[in-house]
């Protein structure tokens, strides 16, 4: 199988079904999206070349999650009232 056949059959329903998932602020959902493209790279690192390109892509929406906090799951407090507690006589 070449990588070309591989992304057909595994990598682009994985990743439909990674933005179905990401689809709300459900954590839950957000946790299976990540394992899902982890899965995904790790089938990716078996294929004699075609690790390196192929899981660079997929580093990016990883990274993405990651760091918009969508794992995180409950809320904290917007930036507007945590910035007016801190800045206001008494917290209020």
């Amino acid at each position: 199988m070449s990588i070309l056949q591989v992304w057909i059959v595994l990598g682009v329903p994985v990743l439909m079904t990674v933005v179905v998932l990401l689809v709300g602020r459900s954590p839950v959902r957000a946790r299976i999206a990540l394992a899902l493209l982890a899965a995904l790279a790790a089938v990716l690192a078996l294929f004699p070349g075609a690790g390196g390109p192929s899981i660079a892509f997929l580093a990016l929406p990883v990274v993405v999650l990651i760091a918009s906090g969508r794992l995180e799951g409950t809320q904290g407090a917007r930036h507007h009232e945590e910035r007016r507690r801190l800045t206001t006589a008494g917290g209020v």
